[in-house]
């Protein structure tokens, strides 16, 4: 077209656009945004629109949003589309941001915006913004099609909100696969496995779902949650074509259960010796079932298969640390150091009056930190006179190595529950969200507290989350 010396017009430089999204070609992007600039084109809305997708669609967020920026005039479109492109590359908050900057300029979101802004909401700490979305769509009688549904359901159940997620599927007329998958799931990773899997039962007797390898991954899932081998035994043999995801779910299934004859002959039928995440799931089952021996056999393994994750060498400190072998600890510690490698640190946070407050172990930053460890240490008392036990110290095989030096209170989402506790009303849930895998101290402290205080108390790790309430959790203490 350009060696024709043909007229280029704004829907020839958005189908270019709409072919470098689909190539995902940043060189080619870059021509045809030179072309738009070169024909005085740049800043035509739907050309600047096609322009910031191509950007987006090509992994280059920065060049969409400098785009953006330089437009004179957006519509909905433009701001629908840099929303996007904030949310698929995590920046979440300044997704938030745009949007509120969208409504102050006068311009109404409609089901696509609302539905491309909802994964920001899908956290702990922004739970009330998704609820003031969800609002918002009933306020003004936006589409509320099953697919708005569905990004609202997955906002519900990653912001800890289970019960509203399971309203919205309620109140569904029509659900497709995603909307089951996301229930299914959603229920497993809040402890209910056994509703997961009610619902799927239910799923299958609908003809017109096709089930693909997500929904069995869900099932899956649920089969763990809930325990139940027959039946994960029974779902998997259905699939076709078996992915390593399913296979590392089967494996955690059979691992959560004890059966870990029955683990290791299941990874060497399906050839997943090399499998990080099938080793870590069996990891998981030495840690439930107390294999301390077998625990560290496998964080070896992991030690050879991934020798550049600072995390396994923090497991296998922590077994030596644990097995009074200060030695091993500190040729280990050598080790990683020598490696270059930086073991993750832990964090906690809880929002609290629309600020989230972080919190590392031992933290003593926090303008309240003297009430904050009152409050924990006048809850461990109570717990002791009560006839409890306190926090168990076992660290074997847990994945933080600076929890080890740290009073028993201090952990970091012990800091951040108990100024949940010091700053809400009774009978508030408290919310809190880990970057790492509860401990198993922390995990018997917050149950204690959970009927202490006769509160629920939702803690959310990267496995799933923990509803400690009247001194017992969802997780069934497996987790």
């Amino acid at each position: 077209m350009l060696w024709s010396k043909a007229e280029i017009d704004p829907v020839a430089l958005a189908t270019a656009a709409s072919t470098c999204s689909l190539l995902k070609s940043i060189q080619k992007a870059r021509n045809v945004h030179k072309i738009a600039t070169d024909c005085g084109l740049e800043f035509h809305v739907l050309v600047s629109n096609s322009l910031m997708k191509m950007y987006i669609d090509c992994d280059s967020l920065e060049e969409a949003r400098s785009l953006f920026d330089a437009m004179p005039s957006r519509d909905l479109i433009s701001w629908t589309e840099v929303i996007r492109g904030h949310v698929k590359n995590g920046g979440y908050n300044e997704a938030l941001k745009l949007f509120c900057l969208m409504t102050r300029a006068g311009i109404k979101p409609d089901s696509l915006t609302i539905t491309s802004i909802l994964p920001a909401c899908a956290r702990v700490p922004a739970h009330k913004q998704g609820k003031e979305l969800h609002g918002f769509l009933l306020r003004n009688g936006l589409d509320m099609n099953f697919i708005v549904k569905n990004a609202l359901m997955d906002m519900y159940v990653k912001s800890g909100f289970i019960e509203l997620a399971s309203n919205v599927f309620t109140s569904m007329i029509k659900r497709d696969i995603f909307s089951w998958t996301i229930m299914i799931l959603g229920y497993s990773l809040h402890g209910q496995g056994r509703r997961g899997l009610d619902l799927f039962s239910e799923m299958e007797k609908n003809p017109s779902l096709q089930i693909d390898d997500f929904a069995h991954a869900a099932v899956l899932h649920a089969c763990v949650t809930a325990c139940n081998v027959d039946l994960g035994m029974s779902y998997f043999n259905r699939i076709k074509s078996p992915t390593v995801t399913h296979c590392v779910l089967m494996v955690a299934l059979l691992a959560r259960a004890g059966l870990f004859n029955e683990s290791r002959l299941f990874i060497e039928e399906h050839r997943i010796k090399s499998s990080a995440g099938a080793l870590r799931a069996l990891l998981d089952g030495c840690r439930i079932h107390r294999q301390v021996t077998m625990g560290k056999r496998i964080v070896e393994k992991l030690c050879e298969l991934e020798p550049l994750d600072a995390e396994n060498y923090v497991l296998l400190s922590n077994w030596y640390a644990e097995n009074a072998k200060q030695d091993m600890v500190d040729k280990v510690k050598t080790r990683i150091n020598d490696m270059g490698l930086k073991p993750k640190s832990a964090y906690s946070w809880i929002e609290f009056r629309n600020k989230v407050h972080v919190f590392g172990t031992g933290d003593v930053s926090h303008p309240r930190s003297e009430k904050i460890y009152w409050e924990l240490q006048h809850l461990m008392k109570k717990m002791e006179d009560g006839g409890g036990h306190g926090p168990n110290s076992e660290f074997s095989l847990h994945d933080v190595d600076e929890e080890r030096e740290c009073i028993r209170i201090g952990h970091c989402e012990m800091l951040a529950i108990s100024l949940g506790l010091i700053s809400t009303q009774e009978r508030v849930t408290v919310r809190v969200t880990k970057n790492l895998r509860v401990c198993r101290s922390c995990h018997d402290f917050a149950k204690a507290i959970s009927k202490i205080v006769d509160r629920e108390i939702i803690v959310k790790d990267p496995n799933c989350f923990h509803h400690f309430k009247n001194g017992s959790c969802s997780c069934g203490d497996l987790w």
